[in-house]
C-alpha cells in the first residue's frame, strides 16, 4: 500500500509541475494577444515593437486555443482562466480578421480585381520570363472577366505595352501612377478622368493614385489603387526564418530582417494617415484598392477604419482570406476599401499561385 501512495504521490507531483508548466506558457501567450489587441491603436513612430505581435496574431492565437485545449485536458482548475481571458481578448482581433458570410448568388453590377503582380515574376518557376508570366496574368483576369483590372508592382509601363495589355483584357482604357517606382497601373472598360480633388492628391505623391471612374448607368466613382511601403525582405531572408538554426549561424540576418520590418512599420504610419485623411469632402463613392502591407491588427488598418472606410472582405468575404501566398503565414494584406455609398455584393481571393500575392476580387454596385 506504501509504495502505491507514494506512486500517487509522483504522478501528482508531475501532474501539478506540467500543470504549472502549461499555465506560464498561457500567461506569456496571454500577454502576447494582449499586444495583439492593442496593436492597432499606437502607432509604430511611437513605440514599433507592437507592431510585431499585431504582424503575428493567427500564430499567437492559435497558441492560445492549443493551450486552453491542453489545460482543459488536464483539468487545470483556476489556471483555464488565463487561457479564457487570452480568448475574450482575441475576439475583436479575429473579428476583424475572419469572415463567416454567407455566400451570395446576387453579383453587383460593377466587378473589380487588385493584384500585386510582383514585378510579372513567378515564385514557383523562376525560368519564366516577364511576357510568359503576363500571359499567365492575363489569363487568370480573363477568367474572372472585372470591368477595372488594378495592378501594384507591374513594373514601368510603355504607352503601347499598355495598351497591348488593356486591349488583351478587355479594357479600353488605362492610367499609370507616374509618382511611384512600383508604377501601379488602371485598366478599365469605364473612362479614368481626373478632376481638382484627383489632381491635388495625385500631385501630393502619396503611395497610390486615384481616379474617377465614370461607368454610366451603373455610377461614377473615385478610385484610388494604392501600394504602402513593403518590407523589402528578400527570398533568402524568408528562407531564413524558416530555419531556426540560423538565429545562431547568422545573427547579422536575423538582425536586418527585425530593422526592415520596424521601418516598414513606421514608413507605413505616415502614407496611411495621408491616404485616410485625404478622402472626398463631397459624397461621391470610393474605393481604395491595393496592397497595404498590413494586417487587420495593425496601426495601418485602424487609420483607414477609423476614416470612416469599410473593409470589404468583412462584408462579404469568407473564412481567413490570406492574399499573400508566400511562406509566411496566413496574411492578410491586400484589400478593398470602400465608402458608405458602395454597395459589396462579392468578395473572393482567388487562390492561383504566380506572384507572392493572390489576386482580390469584389463586385458592388454605386449607391448614393
Amino acid at each position: 500500500m506504501g509504495k502505491s501512495k507514494s506512486g500517487s504521490n509522483k504522478t501528482s507531483f508531475a501532474k501539478k509541475i506540467l500543470i504549472f508548466f502549461v499555465a506560464l506558457l498561457a500567461f506569456i501567450s496571454l500577454i502576447a494577444i494582449a499586444l495583439c489587441a492593442i496593436n492597432p491603436i499606437i502607432s509604430p513612430n511611437f513605440f514599433v515593437w507592437t507592431s510585431f505581435f499585431g504582424l503575428a496574431f493567427w500564430p499567437i492565437f492559435f497558441v492560445n486555443i492549443f493551450l486552453f485545449v491542453i489545460l482543459i485536458l488536464l483539468k487545470a482548475g483556476k489556471s483555464l482562466f488565463i487561457s479564457i481571458i487570452a480568448i475574450i481578448i482575441a475576439i475583436p482581433g479575429f473579428m476583424r480578421s475572419c469572415s463567416v458570410n454567407e455566400k451570395k448568388a446576387e453579383e453587383g453590377n460593377v466587378k473589380i480585381m487588385s493584384y500585386n503582380v510582383a514585378h510579372f515574376s513567378n515564385i514557383t518557376d523562376n525560368q519564366q520570363n516577364t511576357n510568359e508570366v503576363k500571359d499567365e496574368i492575363i489569363e487568370i483576369i480573363n477568367k474572372e472577366k472585372p470591368d477595372i483590372v488594378c495592378l501594384q508592382e507591374s513594373r514601368a509601363w510603355s504607352e503601347q505595352d499598355a495598351d497591348d495589355f488593356g486591349t488583351k483584357i478587355g479594357c479600353k482604357y488605362h492610367s499609370v501612377n507616374k509618382y511611384s517606382h512600383n508604377n501601379n497601373i488602371i485598366f478599365s472598360k469605364f473612362p479614368l478622368e481626373d478632376d481638382d480633388f484627383t489632381e491635388d492628391f495625385n500631385s501630393k505623391k502619396y503611395s497610390g493614385f486615384i481616379k474617377k471612374v465614370k461607368a454610366g448607368s451603373r455610377g461614377i466613382f473615385y478610385l484610388q489603387n494604392t501600394h504602402l511601403q513593403s518590407y523589402n525582405i528578400s527570398k533568402d531572408e524568408i528562407e531564413y526564418v524558416g530555419d531556426t538554426k540560423n538565429y545562431v549561424e547568422n545573427s547579422s540576418t536575423g538582425k536586418s530582417i527585425v530593422k526592415k520590418l520596424k521601418d516598414g512599420f513606421e514608413e507605413r504610419t505616415h502614407d496611411s494617415k495621408a491616404v485616410a485623411k485625404n478622402l472626398p469632402e463631397n459624397r461621391t463613392p470610393i474605393i481604395i484598392c491595393g496592397d497595404f502591407n498590413d494586417t487587420p491588427l495593425s496601426y495601418t488598418y485602424h487609420q483607414m477604419r477609423k476614416a470612416g472606410l469599410k473593409d470589404a472582405f468583412l462584408d462579404a468575404g469568407r473564412g481567413i482570406g490570406k492574399t499573400y501566398c508566400g511562406k509566411l503565414p496566413l496574411l492578410r494584406i491586400d484589400y478593398f476599401w470602400h465608402s458608405e455609398n458602395i454597395d459589396v455584393f462579392t468578395f473572393k481571393v482567388v487562390k492561383k499561385k504566380i506572384s507572392d500575392h493572390y489576386p482580390i476580387v469584389m463586385t458592388f454596385n454605386v449607391s448614393y
